[in-house]
């Protein structure tokens, strides 16, 4: 069974801890083969709280801990912090096991390995017992609720983050049905669920959910299905006893408190407008304040993670906190130096540390630790004309606090001159369409790059790009094959222009042929509807770019994208973007508006937003994954087919036409290369559908309905060269090169 488990997973992914773990390998029993984490801060009271944190699938115990930001609560309001981890040899995705009877029952697997990590504080640390929590996101999220009710009586109250209710799904298909919204259980059976999970008689843990009404991984209406489960538990009605729209005057967050005849609440909902499938964040160091940025969190000015320490009420033990540097400024005093200075503010630290960045929110390191009471910095030996970003952070050796993030720009270096002229200048083909060049920058003082390209001799040279000061490369793309281009480059000021550097020149590669990657099975359907970004990670077979990405879809889609990212993954940034897709239902085909290069043996992943589309239920194509939303699927493949354009030089492997078995082959095209006309013969048991002549950049340029009549295409006015012929039916895709003499 755990073989499917990565069809399940809610996929993160990971970043920089914040605050230090510590593995604790021993820990005891551990039935569920898990790792455990913990964050201990100073100064530590007797009897203090406990939080067992679990993190979301493909996450890890530190990438959580970062973005959730529980350690930092841990160090101001002194409660000890779990960290749990679950294992690839778990589960591929590293997601807890929350739908499989042998991980959430009482004693058993994993969620016995979880109570005794707990076991482990009571016995090595001052824990009160009856402070002792749970929470987690998403997979942690339906984990929280596992230990809630397995455990009712070592855990006094849960945080669920966009989490799902206990023991909604003991199986693969029941997951996914609760994932979607579609178990719908009375609330007398999601409690039953519970009571039946243990003796326990009561009290009853209480419980908050956190999660966004635009979540499609799991679906918002698993909020509802948890307060129920929970009120439930507690022998009080679903009725909303008091409600706070614009919590803490924040029009996306709604607070619904749910309470029992003695007034105390026992269940409480906050509901954030429009956020998906994400814990809700609010950078920054005022009190109710916290969380660090990630692929699966969300600014929405809401620090999820305070406002559930609140609830469990474990935000009285503090210590004098640190006050942060204000009024802090950077300021350029020369091509080579930053001054800094600020107030300080806090009267028990030990140091300063100044710290710098090269980005905005980038990657702080420190520069330079400051002795107590220090108030400013010279930053020197600087880059000209480059702009520093700063932090300032106070600490007393247990504690600390950052001020704002402020930035600064160095001068102009160099005299009123014009700067030194670019050399080493080196240009090189790297495909048909796009040549990369690079040289070398000599000057201190320029502003800009002008480069400059002339076509197939050096008279006509152009300017075809204003590039930034200090940049050194540049791909130049949207290019003719076979064709030889010469390029120069001049660096700029206010003072004037310098030299041209050398020249250079580069032919791009030849005549295409097409490698086409994929499979075109596959009539499963996983959403009903167009709100997700679906597609499918693939291995390029040969150094060229994609012309066309050919998709089975559901539903027809109006205003899609299609996004294109380096790797098996649909995170950060796409390498390439087109907008404002609109395509029938059926196998479609989407031609590349600007080709996108792509090299052997790497792997793409390409989704197209707004869509639904079709997929197999085995591997027919061995080489990628599925991927729905921020789901990846090893064992499903998507129907779809990659165009990839070569050079001859470039292909290292191309599907012949019998590499598409599986369509039966029911259509023969002939002759190839033709010359003026070709024949088309129809299999007895072919399904007709539409033939279609396409340029190797995406251009349609004929289309026929095919008849059992059609036995000959007219190819008159269809110039010489390499096309794309498809012939499209209802349920199958067709495609073969074709040369034009």
């Amino acid at each position: 069974m755990k073989k499917l488990l990565n069809l399940l997973f809610f996929c993160l992914m990971m970043s920089t801890a914040h605050g230090q773990l510590t593995s604790i390998p021993n820990f005891g029993s551990n039935p569920g083969n898990l790792s455990m984490y913990i964050h201990t801060p100073g100064n530590m009271p007797s009897d203090a709280p406990l939080v067992l944190v679990m993190h979301g699938c493909t996450q890890t115990a530190s990438s959580y801990s970062n973005e959730s930001d529980w350690n930092s609560l841990a160090d101001t309001y002194k409660f000890y912090v779990i960290h749990a981890q679950q294992k690839s040899a778990n589960n591929s995705s590293e997601c807890f096991n929350w739908f499989e009877t042998g991980d959430i029952s009482r004693g058993y697997g994993e969620a016995a390995s979880l109570k005794n990590m707990t076991d482990y504080m009571k016995n090595n640390y001052s824990i009160d017992n009856g402070r002792v929590f749970a929470t987690g996101f998403s997979g942690g999220g339906a984990m929280t609720t596992v230990m809630l009710a397995t455990y009712p009586d070592i855990f006094s109250g849960g945080a669920v983050m966009s989490g799902l209710p206990y023991k909604v799904a003991t199986s693969t298909n029941a997951a996914f049905m609760a994932m979607f919204g579609n178990v719908n259980q009375s609330p007398s059976q999601l409690g039953n669920s519970v009571r039946s999970a243990s003796s326990h008689n009561g009290p009853w843990p209480k419980v908050v959910s956190f999660h966004g009404s635009s979540d499609y991984t799991v679906y918002y209406m698993n909020q509802n299905e948890i307060m129920e489960q929970w009120t439930n538990v507690h022998g009080i009605d679903q009725t909303v006893d008091v409600t706070e729209n614009s919590f803490m005057g924040n029009s996306a967050i709604t607070k619904s408190q749910f309470q029992d005849a003695n007034g105390n609440t026992q269940v409480v909902t906050y509901s954030i407008n429009g956020m998906g499938h994400t814990i809700a964040i609010d950078p920054g160091n005022g009190e109710t304040q916290g969380g660090h940025t990630g692929s699966y969190t969300n600014d929405v000015d809401f620090f999820s993670s305070y406002w559930a320490a609140e609830f469990f009420g474990i935000l009285e033990n503090t210590t004098p906190s640190l006050n942060p540097p204000t009024n802090v400024s950077a300021t350029a005093s020369s091509s080579t130096q930053i001054n800094l200075s600020w107030i300080d503010n806090a009267s028990t630290e030990t140091a300063y540390h100044v710290e710098r960045a090269l980005s905005s929110g980038g990657n702080y390191s420190t520069i330079a630790t400051l002795s107590a009471n220090a108030s400013s910095y010279n930053d020197e030996s600087l880059a000209p004309a480059t702009t520093y970003y700063y932090k300032i952070t106070v600490t007393d050796g247990s504690t600390s606090a950052s001020s704002i993030e402020v930035s600064a720009t160095t001068q102009q270096g160099g005299t009123n001159s014009p700067p030194a002229a670019p050399s080493s200048l080196s240009a090189s083909a790297t495909g048909m369409s796009s040549v990369q060049l690079s040289w070398q920058d000599n000057a201190n003082n320029e502003n800009a790059h002008i480069l400059e390209r002339s076509e197939g001799n050096e008279s006509n040279y152009a300017v075809i790009a204003n590039l930034s000061a200090n940049v050194e490369s540049y791909s130049d793309n949207g290019l003719s094959a076979s064709t030889t281009y010469y390029y120069r480059v001049k660096a700029s000021n206010a003072e004037g222009n310098s030299a041209y550097s050398n020249s250079a020149n580069a032919t791009t590669e030849g005549q295409a042929t097409i490698v086409t990657i994929g499979s075109t099975s596959g009539n499963g359907i996983l959403s009903y509807s167009n709100s997700n970004a679906m597609g499918q990670s693939f291995t390029a077979t040969a150094d060229g770019q994609v012309v066309e990405i050919d998709v089975k879809l559901v539903y027809g889609i109006s205003g899609s994208s299609l996004k294109i990212f380096q790797g098996n993954t649909v995170s950060g940034s796409p390498a390439y973007e087109q907008t404002g897709i609109s395509a029938a239902s059926g196998w479609q085909t989407i031609p590349l508006s600007t080709p996108f290069d792509v090299s052997y043996g790497q792997v793409y992943t390409f989704v197209i937003t707004n869509s639904s589309i079709r997929y197999a239920y085995s591997n027919t194509y061995n080489s990628g994954n599925f991927w729905y939303n921020t789901i990846s699927y090893g064992v499903f493949d998507a129907a779809f087919t990659i165009s990839v354009s070569t050079s001859s030089g470039s292909a290292r492997f191309a599907e012949s036409p019998d590499n598409i078995a599986h369509l039966g082959k029911p259509f023969t095209i002939y002759p190839n290369p033709s010359f003026g006309t070709i024949k088309v013969r129809i299999g007895e048991e072919a399904t007709l559908g539409r033939l279609e002549l396409i340029t190797t950049s995406g251009q349609v340029l004929m289309r026929k309905d095919l008849n059992a009549n059609l036995s000959e295409v007219n190819l008159e006015g269809i110039k010489s060269g390499l096309y794309i012929l498809q012939i499209k039916t209802q349920d199958q895709l067709f495609k073969s090169q074709l040369v034009v003499r």
